[in-house]
């Protein structure tokens, strides 16, 4: 059967249509992504690149014959597995890795071995479309700032560091998520592995390529960075400390990428035309369709597992979480950026000594909202930094404290935790893999976060208040 062949196109298209029924959140919430981010916009691009490949080869791909495989059963059978805990868990990540494997599953499995060995770098290309790559922001603006202390230090210009703050005689600069190089990393990344796959025929060196393409944006982005300090410094901060220096830095990364391009192709292996092998002629029998049959049925029970998830309902404003008395007063806006909104309950107060509480309480699976997102924060990083970060014990139970200072120099102690059933905790992927477990066997289960902050407070102050309250006393605040 060849790939031509109109039984194979409507297997093709079955499956397809399954994958996209089974995948729809994950792959709507993928390409929310790729829509509001910049940082990973060129997931649009991915897909039609990794056709492109296949195109190339297409006199070779048509008279090709099909052999379905019964070996990548295993791989999507685990994407699927993944993909029901991380529907469960709210874990997008995940459930976008899952999909994009389980894509790579099915045409591998249609095409058989042979095909699939062949385009096998078009197929794993599809996974650089899986937005994912934020967690090293806090560690890229680490990098960055060390990148930039150290050549102002080499250039004699005095420079004071305070976590992600750099101060210099002429004005204080803050190492920002857009100053993290993320953006350039992510696209150097996707552009270097294409290039590699067609410039280089040797395994060794498409690595060495790829490692090339992750390593160059990271010290171009610290250059980059102490370069917008010492033009600034230099111009008495009239240039480089808006938008310009935004500006200054995608034109700074073309010459980047130019340059990786340009040593690349001092490397180049010759081009090496691939000799048409004859085609290998095969039936499509009884034998044949136990893999696609199977595959059907691991699909769709995968379907009905997450069709009997129960979604709560959230009100159209939260519910208060804390029992209020006359010593209380409500925070209407959070002065250290704690958000955790589309909850059944939540509320955020101060006493008479100054100590703001806070908690919200979120079903276990929602309508619409989580507890652990990317929207929730337990403090606003763009004017906070962590000086201090540790975990603590609060009557037996575990809870999160960490030492917040804004440019100013004012200073802020705020400790938290999460509550799963009766665990507390402080791991927001434990919480995740709490969750995932307890939606299909408590769906009616809560859960939250309770959080204390003071301005100018000590540890001892704050953990000696919170051990001292009577928590289930009805005159009290409850917490549990």
């Amino acid at each position: 059967m060849k790939v031509s062949d109109i039984r194979f196109i409507t297997l093709l298209l079955l499956f397809l249509s399954c994958w996209l029924y089974v995948y729809s959140d994950a792959l709507l919430a993928m390409e929310a992504i790729w829509r509001k981010s910049e940082t990973f916009a060129h997931g649009y691009f991915i897909l039609p690149i990794s056709l492109w490949l296949v195109w190339r080869d297409k006199e070779y791909l048509l008279a090709s014959h099909v052999r379905i495989s019964g070996l990548p059963l295993t791989l999507i059978f685990a994407a699927l597995i993944v993909w029901l805990f991380a529907f469960a868990a709210d874990v997008n990540v995940l459930g976008q890795w899952a999909a994009v494997l389980t894509l790579i599953g099915i045409l591998w499995l249609l095409l058989g071995n042979e095909l699939a060995g062949r385009y096998k770098f078009p197929l794993a290309y599809l996974l650089l479309a899986i937005p994912m790559g934020e967690n090293l922001i806090p560690i890229l603006q680490d990098v960055t700032a060390w990148f930039t202390v150290n050549l102002l230090n080499f250039f004699g210009i005095p420079v004071y560091r305070d976590g992600l703050y750099i101060q210099i005689p002429t004005g204080i600069f803050e190492v920002a998520v857009a100053c993290s190089g993320i953006r350039y990393l992510i696209a150097s990344i996707a552009v270097g592995t294409l290039f590699a796959h067609l410039t280089y025929t040797s395994l060794k060196k498409q690595l060495l390529f790829i490692l090339f393409s992750a390593v160059l944006p990271i010290i171009a982005n610290g250059i980059r960075a102490f370069g917008i300090v010492l033009i600034a410094h230099y111009s008495q901060m009239k240039y480089a400390t808006g938008a310009d220096h935004l500006v200054y830095g995608w034109v700074f990364f073309g010459f980047v990428i130019l340059f990786m391009f340009y040593v690349g192709s001092k490397f180049a292996d010759p081009e090496v035309t691939t000799q048409q092998k004859s085609a290998n002629k095969a039936s499509l029998n009884s034998v044949k369709l136990s893999s696609p049959l199977l595959l059907l049925v691991m699909l769709f029970s995968t379907q009905l597992l997450i069709n009997n998830i129960t979604f709560t309902v959230i009100p159209d404003q939260p519910y208060p979480a804390i029992s209020e008395d006359e010593n209380f007063q409500s925070v209407a806006r959070s002065n250290w950026g704690i958000t955790y909104n589309n909850g059944l309950r939540r509320s955020h107060l101060i006493d008479a000594k100054g100590l703001e509480h806070f908690r919200a309480v979120f079903a276990n699976k929602q309508t619409q909202g989580e507890l652990i997102g990317w929207e929730n924060k337990e403090y606003n990083p763009q004017r906070w930094t962590a000086i201090s970060i540790k975990n603590i014990t609060i009557k037996a139970h575990s809870a999160k404290y960490l030492l917040l200072r804004d440019s100013r120099g004012t200073e802020r102690v705020l400790i938290y935790w999460y509550k799963v059933a009766n665990y507390y905790l402080t791991n927001k992927a434990l919480v995740k893999f709490l969750q995932a477990i307890f939606v299909y066997n408590k769906p009616d289960l809560k859960v939250e976060i309770v959080a204390f902050s003071m301005v100018n407070g000590s540890e001892y102050d704050m953990v000696k208040q919170l051990s001292a309250f009577n928590w289930q006393s009805p005159g009290s605040v409850v917490y549990e």
